[in-house]
């Protein structure tokens, strides 16, 4: 004796063992790891920038370099945070004329006078140790609305947490931090 189901328990039934099949057949793939957060700040202050407003201009150009795997906040200021970026911007002598000397300072608005060569350093601390630091050179006017500074800043957090960045270079081995602890 043939025992015939109804339709509508047939196709229930088959929505069910396709369900398993493509289940089984689907490649297994990890969840993404969460992504590290790193504290942003300056050791010192820069031209056209007011106090705070330059850790929310780091941590945004930062994370314009689309690194999926970090994510930056602006520093606190309460203390070394563990894991962090810190920044540090000098200001090139000028050798345009027959003194070399520092850029003028435009002393209304806090900015530099024209576009000035400067240096970039970035250095990350995972777990509160020192892992690398990139370094580079950009022509700025100085203040929020920099294009130079802004290409600076993403091009040096590439060149520092970047697939082929500084950090992915360091030695494996025992000594090195690991920012999920």
């Amino acid at each position: 004796m043939t025992f015939i189901l109804p339709f509508s328990t047939r196709r229930r039934l088959m929505v069910a063992v396709m369900s398993v099949l493509v289940g089984w057949s689907a490649p297994i793939t990890s969840a993404p790891a969460s992504a590290i957060t790193l504290e942003v700040g300056a050791a010192d202050g820069l031209a056209g920038f007011q106090k705070g407003d330059l850790s929310r201009f780091l941590a945004q150009r930062m994370t314009d370099a689309g690194l999926t795997e970090w994510r930056f906040e602006p520093a606190t200021g309460g203390g070394l945070p563990a894991n962090y970026v810190l920044w540090e911007f000098r200001l090139n002598p000028y050798a345009g004329g027959e003194v070399r000397s520092f850029a003028p300072h435009h002393t209304v608005t806090g900015t530099l006078h024209g576009r000035h060569p400067i240096t970039v350093e970035a250095r990350l601390y995972l777990n509160g140790e020192y892992q690398t630091l990139v370094e580079g050179q950009a022509l700025i006017e100085g203040g929020p609305d920099d294009p130079g500074l802004a290409a600076a800043v993403t091009q040096l957090t590439r060149n520092l947490l970047g697939p082929s960045g500084a950090y992915r270079h360091i030695d494996g081995g025992p000594g090195r931090a690991d920012p999920q602890r």
